[in-house]
């Protein structure tokens, strides 16, 4: 054993003598060659990796593509003889297209590209200002458009304008059997124009058919205070009166308005008969003469002078008057008979 230790302690001697350089030498070149194993591991892993990579890359660029290309639907054209020409395919988009797409499907079709709405939500595009502009004239200053209003005033509806209008409704309103609503129109005209006529005498006419005699005698009498021109009027009063026995009131009536009415056979007519009703025999031949003239062959008019002459005593005036009468062969039976009597007591 003591050979032994004395072995192991001489080589501890010779290991301590030896270089400590040397000694380390050894263990980097085994170090090194483990470093580069590890580097060059690394570096074929890299290029597995970049390779994988590239290859799901070639596979996944195909399919966007794909998806973002348009899909065209042509639908099939019928059958044709071959003689005839067929027509062009119409195409139909089945979405929308890209801005990069349509201006290419276009250019094959040889036709303009038109804009397609996206089927994303896109923002409103606020239109231009042009777009906004006012197409009517710019406002004229102040001090001009006053003076042009001076110049053209507003056109104003008058009181007869009015008047009509409320007229027409009436007779609308009468034609439908609204008899009341079309009286109130009557009165509302006459209200905003007293002298409208046509609707005064449409509201005198609707009252007595509808035997409201009072207030159509109230009506004329209404107008004829102003206008005591309005003849016709006068006489329909005169009329309306004379049936309540109130001769005197329809003799005041048609004298107020005779200056009006010289020239009016009917109205003279008329006049000469109340007055002989009142036995003012003079003033009665005197109005049945002037009406006579108007109109010479009226056999009503001839037997009313007659009786006036009669009255008067002047016999052979009023015999004459009676044979003219009967002459014109207009009278009824009874005033013919009423006539022939008269001739018989004439002596």
């Amino acid at each position: 054993m003591s050979l032994i230790n004395q072995m192991l302690s001489q080589l501890e001697r010779r290991g301590a003598d030896l270089d400590a350089t040397q000694m380390v030498r050894c263990v980097p070149a085994e170090s090194r060659f483990a470093n580069q194993g590890w580097l060059w591991l690394s570096l074929l892993l890299l290029i597995v990796l970049l390779a994988l990579s590239a290859l799901w890359l070639l596979q996944k660029t195909p399919r966007t593509v794909l998806a973002s290309a348009p899909v065209v639907a042509v639908p099939v054209a019928p059958t044709q003889p071959i003689s005839s020409v067929p027509a062009a395919p119409v195409l139909q988009l089945s979405f929308a297209l890209d801005s990069v797409v349509l201006p290419a499907l276009a250019a094959e079709l040889d036709v303009e590209p038109e804009p397609v709405p996206i089927a994303k939500p896109v923002k409103a595009i606020a239109p231009k200002k042009e777009a906004l502009k006012p197409t009517v004239a710019p406002a004229k200053p102040l001090a001009e458009s006053a003076l042009a209003s001076e110049a053209l005033p507003l056109k104003q509806v008058s009181s007869k304008q009015q008047a009509e209008a409320m007229f027409r409704k009436a007779v609308l309103l009468m034609q439908q059997g609204r008899i009341n609503e079309a009286l109130a129109g009557y009165r509302a005209a006459l209200n905003l124009d007293a002298g409208y006529d046509p609707s005064r005498q449409a509201l005198v006419s609707l009252l007595l058919e509808n035997k409201q005699r009072d207030e159509a005698l109230q009506v004329l009498q209404e107008g004829l205070a102003n206008r005591p021109e309005q003849t016709a009027f006068a006489m329909m009063a005169a009329r309306l009166q004379v049936e309540h026995q109130a001769v005197n009131e329809a003799l005041l009536t048609l004298e107020k308005s005779l200056p009006f009415a010289q020239q009016q056979s009917d109205y003279q007519a008329f006049l000469a008969a109340l007055l002989q009703r009142q036995n003012r025999h003079q003033d009665a031949l005197q109005h049945y003469q002037i009406a006579l003239q108007l109109v010479p062959n009226n056999g009503v008019w001839l037997m009313g002078s007659g009786i006036s002459l009669q009255a008067l005593l002047r016999n052979d005036e009023a015999k004459l008057a009676y044979q003219r009468a009967l002459s014109t062969q207009t009278l009824q039976p009874d005033l013919q008979a009423f006539v022939q009597q008269k001739l018989k007591a004439l002596p």
